[in-house]
């Protein structure tokens, strides 16, 4: 990759970070109106985004970005009571910044369809507010630069003056006691590449000392990304804005490589008050007295390393680590459990294994907890859902958001947005009365409830979505059910697999198809997406009052909580997520059908047997039901009951991947190494059943 490819790589990273922000925080102000700290904050990410995209001749995105700028420009400096009107016009401007950003992205020649009339009425409404737009405001060209601010969020203004002037004044909202906030000039000499001088290494060590930094450059002197040579080209002026707590005398330390005459920092005042800015000289300037330090009594140290409190990783690089974690633990229980290490009498060995065992659980928490990431940014997108399809439908509701701080795995996270889409919709367009009549008639309030929550449950995360609607009505789903011939009419199917109905494909007993859903397409699709994911979708409803989808999740993706069971000799891994209970059969409930196999009857169920030394072609002597183990297990297709030899016990395994040969086996998830370095294999209960044939459970 090149270092052209690499900086837009890390701008479309930026770039996307603050849209997702945007699309959060612009609803958050809907909700808000009044609330110009947000106001402030929304155009500060706007500000940098319109930089970024003119810097890579993103000139559709920057012209519109532009012009968007100057409606929140004028809001936040006037604070004026932005119309319901106007506001509706704020927040699909970035829906349009969204898709323009794909445009962009993928060279497509055509915008879409609501640039034009969104970018006139922003227009329209500056200029309403303004009188007449200024040049500046018509039309603004801006050149690409080279490879240097970008990759820190910087960007490059035509006006470099009044732009370093609008910074400083967003560091002043920014501003708390103990930060500093300075303007720095370079006037560099031509040998200075050759002393050692890089701005990427200069603006970024600046960065890491600081809260916000801002760069500028001239673009007189400035060449364009095709022209641009890192050994022979010129960059002399350049205008730096930083906010920090750091001194002046610890931000010149990263000046070692400029003489005196080529820089000068002063410090900006933090109150709001017009500041003279000197020009730099070619001659040597006055020295500034350093920086009276805070107060004894004033606590900076958070905000002194809040410029450091977080870093970008790897991903990749955070699966590698976590892979040699997930080793480490496999060696420690290998040395706990090695039977020739556990018979030396050695009082200090038996410490120092207990102590690794220890020192290695720690590490794998801490490892583990790297992955793990709030659900707060997931369920913050589904507010503009909600607010959306509300809109669209014309239903008025309220969202309670609980659970928000609830972490699970990063792997996880962007392949939860879809299906709580998919549900979240599905609430408020067949969940909640279609009127607010309905709801009255009811007893209920005309303004319906969303409730979305995350919390943990027996080693597991539960995502739910609950409405306070109409509820599911179970007969007209077993009606549709024996109508499309996915069940028989003479099955005495239980609450849960009624519910479980209208996930399958292309099942809806919607009475008219919308937009937003009724053709049968969406609660399938979410099932499947959260099956990958290892989990398991739990539906309750009660007619009249309401519906929840409780979406049951591991906690991460690299290690389940398993049952260990033995059959024919060999461990097994059954993920506890699955088994409902384990129990060793009386005779008398212990049934065979000729070519249907053998089931278990359990509390009014008939539960089909799998023998795994059947499913895996075993060699081990036959024994009856009754003299073995069943382990009750819940399936997509209902409950089953697996037959093993011994409980082996219960921990946690890290998941290996299977080699060639055993991928193509699909009643087989994945593998693990246990602590006496036996490898075992995890079950995919879901593909057990289908191989045989037994009455289905309930029959």
């Amino acid at each position: 990759m090149t270092k052209q490819e690499q900086v837009k790589a890390i701008f479309i990273e930026e770039a996307g970070e603050i849209i997702e922000k945007l699309d959060v925080d612009i609803i958050r102000f809907e909700e808000d109106a009044g609330n110009f700290d947000l106001l402030n904050e929304i155009f500060r990410g706007v500000h940098t985004l319109k930089g970024n995209a003119n810097a890579f001749g993103f000139t559709r995105l920057g012209e519109f970005v532009h012009h968007f700028e100057d409606v929140l420009d004028h809001y936040r400096s006037t604070k004026e009571e932005i119309e319901v009107c106007h506001l509706e016009l704020i927040v699909n401007s970035v829906d349009v910044i969204k898709e323009v950003m794909v445009c962009e992205l993928d060279a497509l020649p055509d915008l879409p369809n609501d640039y034009a009339g969104c970018l006139e009425g922003i227009k329209s409404l500056i200029a309403s507010k303004k009188g007449s737009p200024s040049p500046s405001q018509s039309q603004e060209s801006v050149a690409p630069f080279a490879d240097l601010a970008s990759e820190f969020g910087l960007e490059c203004p035509d006006q470099y003056e009044n732009d370093m002037t609008q910074s400083i004044e967003m560091m002043r909202a920014s501003y708390q006691e103990g930060m500093h906030i300075y303007r720095i000039e370079l006037s560099l000499d031509t040998d200075s590449y050759k002393r050692g001088f890089d701005h990427l290494i200069f603006i970024g060590l600046l960065a890491e000392k600081a809260f916000s930094c801002e760069s500028f450059f001239s673009l007189e002197s400035v060449p364009t990304l095709e022209t641009f040579a890192a050994d022979t080209n010129h960059v002399p002026k350049m205008g730096i804005v930083l906010l920090t707590t750091h001194s002046r005398t610890e931000i010149e330390e990263n000046f070692e490589y400029l003489f005196d005459h080529e820089y000068a920092i002063k410090e900006i005042e933090s109150a709001p008050e017009p500041v003279t800015i000197v020009k730099v000289e070619e001659t040597a300037l006055p020295k500034v007295s350093a920086v009276a330090k805070p107060s004894p009594g004033s606590d900076t140290s958070a905000l002194s390393n809040g410029a450091k409190s977080t870093i970008r990783i790897d991903t990749f690089k955070l699966d590698e680590l976590f892979d040699s974690v997930g080793e480490l633990v496999i060696a420690q229980n290998f040395i706990a459990q090695n039977e020739k290490i556990r018979l030396i009498e050695d009082e200090s060995i038996s410490r120092t294994i207990e102590t690794l065992s220890k020192i290695t659980k720690r590490i794998q928490d801490r490892v583990m907890s790297l992955r793990m990431v709030a659900i707060r940014d997931t369920f913050d997108k589904m507010k503009r859902v909600v607010r959306d399809t509300s809109k669209k439908t014309g239903k008025e509701l309220h969202l309670n958001v609980l659970g928000e701080e609830t972490e699970i795995d990063k792997t996880m996270i962007d392949s939860l947005s879809d299906p709580l889409i998919h549900i979240i919709r599905n609430a408020i367009d067949h969940g909640l009365e279609a009127n607010a009549q309905e709801r009255l008639a009811a007893g209920k309030k005309v303004e319906g409830t969303i409730t979305l929550r995350a919390y943990h449950k027996s080693g597991s995360i539960v995502i739910s979505v609950s409405d306070d609607g109409r509820g599911i009505n179970k007969e007209k789903v077993l009606q549709k059910a024996i109508e499309r011939g996915v069940i028989s009419g003479d099955e005495n199917l239980s609450d849960s697999q009624i519910f479980g109905l209208i996930m399958q494909p292309g099942f809806s007993t919607a009475d008219a198809i919308s937009d937003l859903s009724g053709r049968g397409v969406g609660l399938d699709v979410v099932k499947t997406s959260i099956e990958k994911l290892r989990g398991k979708i739990e539906i309750e409803s009660r007619e009249g009052e309401g519906t929840t989808f409780s979406m049951v999740l591991p906690l991460t993706l690299a290690i389940i909580d398993g049952m260990l069971v033995q059959a024919a000799g060999e461990i097994y891994i059954i993920p506890t997520l699955s088994v409902v209970e384990s129990f060793r059969p009386e005779q008398d409930i212990v049934h065979a059908l000729k070519e249907k196999g053998e089931f278990v009857s359990l509390r009014g169920q008939h539960l089909p047997i799998i023998r795994l030394s059947d499913v895996f072609s075993l060699r081990a002597e036959r024994i009856e039901p009754w003299e073995g183990i069943l382990v009750c297990v819940e399936t997509e297709a209902g409950r089953i009951a697996i037959m093993v030899d011994e409980l082996v016990g219960r921990q946690q395994v890290v998941i290996k991947p299977l080699g060639k040969a055993l991928a193509k086996l699909k009643e087989i998830s994945g593998g693990a190494i246990l602590g006496s370095g036996d490898i075992a294999l995890i079950l995919n209960v879901d593909e057990l059943r289908p191989m045989i044939e037994a009455p289905h459970a309930g029959n």
